[in-house]
């Protein structure tokens, strides 16, 4: 049951809704946001726990008290007395009954609240599992080089060894809500972090925060933040680092694959979105704070934060609705695995460079002395 299911609901009101459940050692938890077409009545978000015991044959059902409104323009959750002015006349429930029946890949929800109001649809999950949809440009690594200096575009870059599908740690570990991850994972990993860093971060501090999030996405805890890159050249780092001379040997046609964003025209086109608990689907450029982050500026770096699982598919719908081409996809050959390696150290880009410490420093030897 677990993952995110994106569907229409209609009843006592009709809309869309997007519902994240986790799956826990006993139970299956998580937070559905529903919006309604009719802008008159409040967006709701619903809170939700079912122990896997009372789950038969694909069916359950619970009781949330855990119910609010989200904020017209940030889609953030508040109290009803925060937005009730805005919506005369309607009573806000306060529990909500919610029943689940997964059906192969589609989810039916029916959903009714203690006024009287009830809603069902089928939500189909987003599936990270199947092949990517993108239109994929295949490039020797010279004409790779020849392309981004005849570009004139600011693009930002990413990098990735294989070609799978574009998403965060948080969304690839199988995990969907980001409520719970904000109240269970964040304060846990502040209290271990801090004893570990001279800055001690303020969390509710929004700058702050972010830089304390990259810091962690650096060091290999997962978050919702993708890392991209300014500079095509650290982009084609990472997508040929840990490939040994004797893997691109032994597999010559498996492809590195390198993104082009253009996250200029994306800010232009789409609401850009920085609090990580928003109710809306976004993907959202963001420039972070590098407190204790030394690997920031020589990797260039710059972020996206979303709340999407299938990154992919929203940036493809994006471009039919606009019109706009945000996305552009290279796959260079394992093949030229040595020659990138050899030019992207005369630029000086390595691992000690790139990860300055131990670390990178070990790294770089390593592949000089044993590659």
């Amino acid at each position: 049951m677990k993952g995110q299911w994106v569907g229409e609901f209609k009843g006592t009101n009709s809309g869309k809704a997007v519902i994240n459940i986790d799956e826990k050692l006993e139970a299956f938890s998580g937070v559905a946001y529903f919006f309604d077409y009719d802008a008159s009545k409040p967006m709701l978000t619903a809170h939700f726990e079912i122990e896997k015991c009372n789950i038969s044959s694909g069916i359950g059902e619970c009781k949330s008290n855990w119910i609010n409104p989200l904020q017209p323009g940030s889609f953030t959750e508040v109290t009803w007395d925060a937005v009730k002015q805005f919506y005369p006349n309607v009573t806000f429930p306060k529990t909500i009954n919610i029943s689940f029946e997964r059906v192969g890949s589609e989810l039916k929800v029916c959903a009714k609240t203690e006024i009287d109001t009830e809603v069902e649809g089928i939500f189909s999950i987003s599936s990270l599992d199947a092949a990517s949809e993108l239109q994929v440009t295949e490039m020797s690594w010279d004409e790779f080089k020849l392309f981004v200096l005849t570009n004139q575009k600011e693009f930002i870059y990413r990098g990735q060894n294989e070609p799978w599908k574009l998403q965060t740690s948080f969304h690839r570990r199988g995990r969907y809500d980001l409520t719970r991850y904000q109240v269970e994972d964040i304060p846990q990993l502040h209290r271990a972090l801090s004893s570990k860093t001279q800055h001690v971060f303020n969390l509710s501090n929004p700058q702050e925060h972010g830089a304390f999030l990259n810091l962690a996405q650096h060091h290999g805890y997962p978050t919702p933040l993708l890392d991209w890159s300014h500079s095509p050249y650290v982009a084609a780092f990472f997508a040929f680092r840990g490939i040994s001379k004797h893997q691109a040997e032994q597999n010559p046609n498996k492809k590195a694959r390198i993104y082009i964003f253009d996250s200029i025209q994306w800010r232009k086109s789409w609401v850009q979105n920085q609090n990580m608990l928003t109710g809306q689907m976004h993907l959202s450029v963001i420039d972070l704070l590098a407190i204790e982050n030394n690997r920031m500026v020589p990797q260039q770096a710059t972020t996206t934060v979303t709340n999407v699982a299938d990154i992919e598919s929203l940036i493809i719908d994006s471009e039919k609705e606009s019109g706009n081409k945000f996305l552009q996809v290279i796959d260079i050959p394992w093949s030229e695995r040595n020659s990138v390696v050899r030019e992207l150290t005369l630029m000086g880009l390595t691992a000690g460079s790139l990860f300055p410490g131990l670390d990178g420093t070990c790294e770089e030897l390593k592949e000089k002395m044993f590659e």
